[in-house]
């Protein structure tokens, strides 16, 4: 079994045939990887969240965004559904007043 990181390559092979497996203990075989390290880069691969994109208004022309009413709920809701953006070394120097 290979060890260390994926290369491009075998990320843009998974990122292409995923789908075409059963199952990742079939493309880790297939690939000669581990099931984690596949999973883990499968679930990068994943969004997070609603894409909330389409709900912005803008003039390409004049290179204009505009978040709307829309779009700054749909935020606010993708907010509350993310875990907190802190690495676990930091976390203990990191106090709230108020949560």
């Amino acid at each position: 079994m290979k060890k260390g990181p994926l290369s491009n390559e075998e990320k843009q092979f998974v990122t292409d045939n995923a789908s075409q497996f059963d199952s990742i203990e079939d493309l880790a075989d297939k690939m000669d990887r581990s099931v984690g390290l596949l999973q883990k880069f499968i679930d990068t691969l994943t969004p997070k969240g609603e894409d909330i994109s389409p709900l912005f208004a803008g003039n390409k022309e004049r290179g204009v965004t505009v978040m709307t009413e829309a779009a700054s709920m749909a935020s606010d809701k993708n907010k509350e559904e993310r875990e907190e953006a802190s690495p676990d070394r930091f976390k203990q120097f990191i106090h709230k007043i108020k949560e």
